[in-house]
């Protein structure tokens, strides 16, 4: 298996002079285990969080990279952080969530545009992918139903505990009186239930919660997690993720395939009411991760979800 470091300029996209790259990281069988026409993830993680979301590697356990699960299907799993996310830049322009979405999509493109010229994979030759997807988890999901509303470029987009309809979050909201007291410690933190479930490890809860979203006041950041949300402290964002209705038209205009997972326990407040966003798509899968939060690639019962997005994807492969 390979793993290869990049960052894509996403200058032109953001409509900036400024120079702007986004960093990703490339998870990949061996070029001789990855055939002729290779399925293509793409994978944005939610807002507090970086690429290592799909690619995590836990000090004293095994098996939580979804990347890793995939690329030993065959597939070229890309990890994506968002500009202003993980290695990305971050900028002083004052970018907006389209803004993101465009630069999102532009890596999309450029890295397709090398495999299908041999340039991807050193001793990977021009090959034409047979079927390319994007993921986006909770913020990450507002971001990739801009993209692909707005730009159409893949064959299937994934939406990983994001409503097309109302994404909801539980209560108190950041910022409430005696939030920062029990954010600063992962153990107490408000959101703990709704983030993991009861059987995650301590050892994992605690570092992803300490502080969580308010990263950038000074708390320690785990090896996942980022300090500034999509866009960074520059940011012209005109509506919060959690604004109803945020993405109703962009999700209503979708026409590829759509696969919605949710935990048992997450933000969207009828994930059997959420294939009605996406009314001009053809494709629709919904699935429950029973024993799971909206961390869903923390979860005990992961992989689950990861062979239903195998078995899913598989099913986009282009075939006469």
């Amino acid at each position: 298996m390979r793993k290869l470091n990049r960052k894509i300029d996403v200058t032109a996209a953001c409509r900036t002079e400024e120079r702007i790259y986004c960093a990703v990281t490339v998870i990949a069988p061996e070029p001789a285990d990855i055939g002729t026409a290779p399925r293509v993830m793409f994978g944005w993680p939610g807002g507090g969080y970086n690429r290592s979301y799909f690619d995590l590697h836990i000090t004293g356990a095994e098996g939580y990279s979804q990347a890793e699960f995939h690329a030993g299907a065959g597939v070229i799993f890309v990890a994506c952080d968002h500009v202003a996310v993980g290695d990305s830049t971050v900028p002083n322009a004052g970018l907006d969530h389209p803004d993101i979405a465009r630069a999102n999509r532009a890596v999309v493109a450029a890295l397709v545009e090398e495999l299908r010229h041999g340039a991807l994979l050193e001793g990977l030759g021009p090959v034409e992918p047979a079927a390319v997807i994007g993921m986006g988890q909770s913020y990450g999901g507002l971001l990739l139903t801009l993209a692909e509303a707005n730009e159409p470029i893949f064959d299937g987009v994934a939406m990983l505990g994001w409503s097309g309809i109302n994404t909801t979050p539980p209560t108190p909201l950041p910022g409430s009186p005696g939030w920062n007291e029990l954010a600063a410690n992962g153990a107490t933190h408000p959101y703990r239930r709704i983030l993991h479930y009861d059987d995650v490890p301590e050892s994992i809860v605690v570092p992803d919660l300490c502080g969580w979203p308010l990263r950038a006041l000074g708390e320690p950041i785990p090896p996942w997690g980022a300090r500034w949300m999509p866009g960074g402290p520059n940011a012209k964002i005109k509506t919060s993720p959690v604004t109803p209705g945020i993405v109703e038209a962009e999700a209503a205009k979708i026409t590829c395939a759509v696969f919605i997972a949710n935990g048992e326990r997450d933000v969207c407040p009828d994930p059997r009411l959420e294939p009605t966003a996406y009314r001009r798509s053809p494709d629709i899968t919904t699935f429950i991760l029973p024993r799971a939060s909206h961390m869903h690639n923390f979860a005990g019962t992961r992989k689950r979800l990861w062979r239903k997005l195998e078995t899913w994807s598989a099913g986009l492969i282009k075939a006469d």
